[in-house]
């Protein structure tokens, strides 16, 4: 019997730092080790004008998109993905401006229409969102549009 106590009382005790560390941990803890966020937006929706004009993303594509939020450093490399969306990228820091970024991705956005995929490489401008790709259907009650955004910015925002 006491063998067995002891047993359960090193069974507990080793479930402590565990119990401590999940107490005092949360999601954005883990976010604040690197020093820059990928913060990538997707939607079934329009993401900018359609005048053909590169613009700023439009406030409704800001308010209805899904974010997924990774943490990267100036110099990464990852994936990332959510039930809806899969993108892989790879991030290098411009010599000489430390506000821009070297951004290679492929990505594949699933909609209640299909998938809409892209892939390349552009140049990222730290705080300044960019439509990454998209589509358009036309169905018999109008345009259905998908676009994925990205943008790269300090924890806690821009």
């Amino acid at each position: 019997m006491q063998r067995i106590a002891s047993q359960i009382t090193l069974l507990f005790l080793s479930l402590i730092p565990s119990i401590a560390l999940a107490e005092n941990s949360a999601p954005d803890d883990y976010l604040a080790k690197k020093p820059l966020v990928l913060e990538v937006r997707y939607c079934e929706c329009l993401a900018t004008k359609t005048d053909g004009a590169p613009s700023n993303l439009l406030p409704s594509f800001l308010r209805e998109s899904s974010l997924l939020k990774v943490s990267v450093s100036s110099k990464d490399n990852g994936f990332a993905s959510s039930s809806e969306l899969a993108i892989g990228y790879e991030l290098k820091p411009v010599a000489g401006s430390p506000d821009q970024f070297q951004f290679n991705y492929a990505g594949n956005h699933t909609t209640s229409n299909g998938n809409s995929a892209g892939n390349g490489e552009l140049l990222l401008v730290q705080g300044q969102w960019v439509n990454l790709f998209g589509s358009q259907h036309e169905t018999q009650t109008g345009s259905q549009h998908s676009n994925v955004a990205v943008r790269l910015a300090k924890p806690g925002g821009s």
